[in-house]
This record gives structure tokens, C-alpha cells and sequence, in this order.
């Protein structure tokens, strides 16, 4: 949507503003491109963690890093850690051995539930399911291996993360794991045999060039309490929660990655308990309309000029694009854009529904 109208809205609608507020910064895509093409402080707020290591990895930083260096120092360590790692040689015999999928997985799974081998947070709570254990071990590695200085640990948490995501063996983002059965097992194996390490270099390439015009900072708190907190010289970007599941069943296992641990995982998606994973009022449809409702209230009250973004049709939260245009209305003055997009299903399939749908998406200008 940045190419499709939203980014010439955000940059327009900056002109009169000292800082951005990106209250929902998710993957931190909003928040990167505000921070790098506009003048500006940028605030990149989100319930979980990854999302703001993501948006901090550009958000915090006024100055290019050398990816050549990054890759060739800190991948370096990864690959003498892992190599040192109990268990990497018969994780590298399993995975390379061929067998069909339903052996591959039974063997790795047993392998992996063996120990915790010193603490390795994604093999203990992960191998086997989400990832082969090399992979598994090449992401721990990375967490180990992780540099001291804060601007390059953050950008290299950032592409371990990054690595996760795309390595990850599921549907959509991180709903359940593939089975080892007829109809998923080829999706399966194609995941683990991918290379943790070479989607992490393409994630250092891509963000070690971007960078802050102005210093911004990342907060994680709940959106509606931020929003109190802002005044008529900020412009706010809302891109709230359309989906009737919490997100962060689907992406606690990038959140166990960003925050270096992860307590006794259960069922088939490897959840951890309900204490670690943020909870939002937007994701319930018996709160939703009303937690949109106080969030404009707050915005208007305080002066905020609000760019929003939502899907037109109804969401499983409950929301629809006209109750979203209702409810601005009964506070601000609304201009009203629709554009073509796609949209993620939060755990689609290609037996049920896809993973992205294409969809018009509202673009409303608040004042």
C-alpha cells in the first residue's frame, strides 16, 4: 500500500507535523518508510516484541551499517557456534540422510525432545515442528552469537527474526506447523531445507542501507493508553487488528525469538502459556468497535491529525471499512480513499482459503 497512495498520503499529511506515530507497527514496514523518507520523529508502538526490535532495527539508527562486515563477522560466529553446538553433527547426518518426510520428521522430533542441549531456546521449544533441527541450531546460534553494541545487536535480532519468518514451516505465518502427511509433507520439506543464514544475509542487506533522517524510538504498549499521551503536532498512523484470533498465536514464535526465551510449549502449534502472549481488546469482536471507538476519541481530543487504514468488507473481529468510516465520522472530519490490496488470512491454506486475498482496503485522512 506504501506504492499504492498510502505513502504520498503519509508524506503530505507529515508536512504540518513534528513526529509519526505508528500505534499498530507490525513487520515495521509503515514505520522503516517513515522513518527513512520523511524528516521526522518517528514513534513505532506494537503489542509484541518483534515488532519492535523490526521497526527498532531502522527506527533507532541514523546511519547506514556495512552489511560486508556484519555478515562476515557475525555470521562468521554463527557458523563456528553452531558447528560447536551438542548435537549439530547428528541434526547434519539426519537432515542430509534423505529419508522420506514422515521419517525425517518422527527422527527429528525425537532428536530435539532429547534435551534442551544448554539452554537452545528454538530447539527445545521448536525442532521438529517449525524447524529441522540445523535449523533449529542455526537459529539458536544466532541468538548466542548476537553482537554487544546496541545498534548491530538489534539490526542482527532483527535478521534472525527475519530468518525465522521466512524459514518457518506453516501456512500463512506461524499458524501450526505442516504435518509429515500425503497433502502437506512436500510443503514441509521444502521449509527445512531451507538456509537460515541465507535469509538472514538478505535481511542485513536490506535494512544495514536503511536508516533514520531523525532518531525515533519503539515503545510496546497497548495502543489506546499511547494514544492519551499524543497532542495535535503528531501525526498517527492506525492500522488496527481486523482478525478474531489473537495474532499472537501466529507469531509467538518469532516473539519467543525476539525475546530469548520461552516457557514449557503445548499442543500442535508449540503455544507457550497464555501469560506470554499479548493479548489485544481489537481481536474479540464484543470489544473491538468499542476499543476503536475510545482509541478515536483519545486521537480527536488530543488533536491528532490520523491517517487509517482497513479493509473494506467485514472482518472476523467483527469490524467492517463502514463501521470504521462511521465511527471516524462521529469525531473528525474523513476524507475517504479505496485502494486495491492484498491482505493476510492469519493462517490460510490452499485447501481452505489462501494465505493473502486480494481485497480493497479504505485509506482515511482524519482532521
Amino acid at each position: 500500500m506504501l506504492r499504492n497512495g498510502l505513502g504520498e498520503i503519509l508524506t503530505t499529511e507529515s508536512a504540518s507535523s513534528s513526529r509519526i506515530v505508528d500505534l499498530f507497527s507490525g513487520s515495521g514496514s509503515v514505520s522503516w518508510f517513515m522513518a527513512s523518507k520523511l524528516d521526522k520523529h518517528v514513534l513505532a508502538n506494537d503489542l509484541q516484541e518483534f515488532a519492535c526490535v523490526l521497526a527498532r532495527a531502522v527506527v533507532g539508527r541514523t546511519g547506514p551499517l556495512a552489511n560486508d562486515r556484519l555478515e562476515q563477522e557475525w555470521l562468521g560466529r554463527v557458523v563456528h557456534c553452531r558447528s560447536s553446538l551438542r548435537g549439530w553433527k547428528t541434526a547434519r547426518a539426519l537432515d542430509d540422510g534423505g529419508l522420506p518426510i514422515g521419517s525425517w520428521c518422527k527422527r527429528a522430533r525425537e532428536l530435539c525432545d532429547r534435551g534442551n542441549l544448554g539452554g537452545n531456546v528454538v530447539w527445545k521449544a521448536y525442532g521438529g515442528y517449525y524447524f529441522s533441527p540445523t535449523q533449529a541450531l542455526s537459529l539458536d546460534a544466532m541468538l548466542r552469537t548476537l553482537p554487544r553494541e546496541t545498534e548491530t545487536r538489534t539490526i542482527c535480532l532483527a535478521a534472525t527474526i527475519v530468518a525465522a519468518s521466512c524459514c518457518a514451516a506453516a501456512p500463512g505465518h506461524t499458524a501450526q506447523p505442516f504435518k509429515a502427511n500425503q497433502t502437506a509433507g512436500r510443503y514441509l520439506r521444502e521449509a527445512w531445507l531451507r538456509d537460515p543464514l541465507k535469509y538472514a544475509r538478505r535481511g542485513l542487506r536490506e535494512m544495514c542501507g536503511l536508516h533514520a533522517r531523525r532518531r525515533g524510538r519503539t515503545s510496546r504498549l497497548d495502543a489506546n493508553e499511547v494514544a492519551t499521551r499524543l497532542n495535535e503536532r503528531d501525526l498517527v498512523f492506525v492500522d488496527p487488528p481486523y482478525s478474531a484470533v489473537q495474532y499472537s498465536r501466529f507469531y509467538h514464535v518469532l516473539e519467543t525469538i525476539a525475546r530469548g526465551y520461552c516457557g514449557t510449549v503445548r499442543g500442535a502449534g508449540r503455544y507457550p502459556p497464555r501469560v506470554e502472549r499479548p493479548t489485544s481488546f481489537y481481536s474479540r469482536p464484543t470489544t473491538a468497535l468499542e476499543e476503536l471507538r475510545q482509541l478515536f476519541r483519545s486521537l480527536s481530543h488530543n488533536g491528532c491529525r490520523v491517517v487509517v487504514t482497513f479493509p473494506l468488507g467485514k472482518c472476523s473481529n467483527g469490524l467492517s471499512g463502514e463501521q470504521v468510516v462511521a465511527e471516524a465520522r462521529r469525531y473528525f472530519q474523513v476524507s475517504q480513499y479505496e485502494v486495491e490490496s492484498r491482505f493476510s488470512t492469519l493462517g490460510g491454506n490452499r485447501r481452505n482459503r489462501v494465505a493473502r486475498q486480494a481485497a480493497r482496503e479504505l485509506i482515511l485522512v482524519l482532521r
